[in-house]
């Protein structure tokens, strides 16, 4: 990762922003430390402000940033694209065929935990060492950042650098950076257990992921996702009898079709869920999983864990229109 341009920062992360939301770029790069062969290189656009008042406008837009905005320029730091299907590619076995497409690649590999943990400490390092790189051009040019938001930067990325110390930890934060609705540094929001062969075989059982999530509106959600024989996915749900399997199965489908790959649903409905009023939620989320994770299987249960939110938030939509009209006519 080379050293970051002031300049060509703020502008390229405010127009990536503005112009995309952050949600259409699917190109990033890890970087040359990840060992990755890919010599595309499509990042943001490079270009500078052209006047004093865009300078400012990007600067002030830089101070201001939401929790989301947060996480997208602590990846914009660390070099990393804002996707996890991308991260993942980049970490897939590229021995395998190159022709191979996303989904046939990641079915064909597992996740080398030890190059994950490598790629979060030397990234995270040469990340907080730019930051204060700009942090000083900036102050030479007698413009400023608010404290608090530089702040905030630094301790993520420190905490990315240690997170790479443990397996366990690696794995969380891959996650929790792709899933930015999850506070990145809370212990209480994401809970990640790796599981080992009776023998003590690192690898673990790749080919499985089980995944408990607490949903406010509709209950516990278990999810228990398989690699079948066929190169599909089976996921298994348990949930409560209110729970809108329909509208998890249309998110669902539109991964299925974008991958090309069958994800085929096995419903088990347990007793019904009901929402106890004025209660304090915490989104939290559960992951049992190996080591040697499938990567294909931790791009679903990504998707499978960020579908099960959305549901959830619709309803509490729903339910704040409900309100707002039962207020009109009062």
């Amino acid at each position: 990762m080379t050293n970051i341009n002031p300049f060509q920062f703020i502008n390229s992360f405010i127009n990536g922003y503005n112009t995309a939301k952050m949600s259409d770029f699917n190109s990033g790069l890890i970087g040359k430390n990840a060992g990755q062969n890919n010599s595309q290189d499509l990042t943001f656009q490079n270009i500078l402000p052209q006047t004093t008042e865009q300078l400012s406008k990007a600067t002030a837009e830089l101070s201001s940033l939401n929790p989301q905005d947060t996480i997208n320029m602590l990846k914009e730091l660390l070099n990393f694209p804002k996707n996890i299907e991308q991260f993942l590619s980049n970490l897939a076995d590229k021995s395998k065929d190159i022709n191979m497409n996303t989904a046939l690649l990641l079915l064909s590999s597992n996740l080398d935990i030890n190059a994950l943990s490598k790629l979060l400490q030397t990234n995270s390092k040469e990340a907080l060492s730019n930051l204060y790189q700009m942090l000083a051009q900036f102050n030479q040019m007698g413009l400023t950042l608010k404290d608090e938001q530089m702040t905030e930067i630094s301790k993520l990325i420190a905490f990315v650098s240690s997170s790479s110390v443990s397996e366990v930890q690696s794995m969380k934060t891959l996650m929790l950076m792709y899933l930015p609705w999850l506070p990145l540094t809370d212990p209480n929001a994401f809970k990640l257990e790796i599981e080992k062969k009776a023998n003590d075989d690192v690898k673990g059982s790749d080919d499985s992921v089980t995944i408990l999530i607490a949903t406010e509106n509709y209950g516990n959600l278990q999810a228990d996702v398989y690699k079948t024989d066929k190169d599909g996915i089976l996921v298994s749900l348990i949930t409560s009898q209110t729970f809108p399997h329909n509208e998890l199965l249309v998110l669902m489908k539109e991964e299925s079709k974008k991958y090309n790959i069958n994800i085929n649903f096995d419903i088990a409905v347990k007793e019904t869920f009901n929402k106890k009023e004025h209660d304090k939620f915490e989104h939290q989320v559960s992951i049992n999983t190996a080591p040697g994770v499938n990567l294909f299987l931790l791009l679903i249960s990504n998707s499978l864990i960020k579908n099960v939110h959305i549901v959830d938030s619709k309803q509490n939509l729903r339910e704040k229109r409900k309100e707002m009209l039962d207020n009109g006519k009062s």
